[in-house]
């Protein structure tokens, strides 16, 4: 069964429906109707705002980078420091005990020399004694 025009006209005037009045009046020759695209300025909005967005995440990375670069610096300069501050703490140490040493060597020498004077002394007046 063919729809006509006539028949659609009589539909209408019977039901009195305003979407069906619009349908008949829209001309034959009219597309489909579906909604167009957007026309080429908001087109180029859009880029410019999707060109906006890459230069500002972009903007982003060069800092974080930044960041994570002064940061490995810092930290290698603290490790440096860390490693100097060690070393010269063992040669403080080294020193420390080499001077520890000598002052027990002296101080052994010096008890001997002291015990051979006493032995000395005592064995003289012994022999003035006898």
């Amino acid at each position: 069964m063919h729809i006509t025009p006539e028949k659609i006209k009589e539909a209408a005037e019977a039901l009195e429906c305003t979407e069906l009045k619009s349908f008949m009046f829209q001309e034959p020759t009219a597309g489909p109707l579906t909604r167009k695209r957007r026309s080429s300025r908001s087109t180029g909005r859009s880029s410019r705002r999707s060109t906006r967005g890459t230069r500002r995440s972009s903007r982003g990375t060069r800092r974080s980078t930044r960041r994570s670069r002064r940061s490995t610096r810092r930290s290698r300069r603290s490790t440096r420091r860390t490693r100097r501050s060690t070393r010269r703490s063992r040669r403080s140490t080294r020193r420390s005990r080499r001077s520890t040493r000598r002052t027990r060597r002296s101080t052994r020498r010096s008890r001997r020399s002291t015990r051979r004077t006493r032995r000395s002394t005592r064995r003289t007046r012994r022999s003035r004694r006898s």
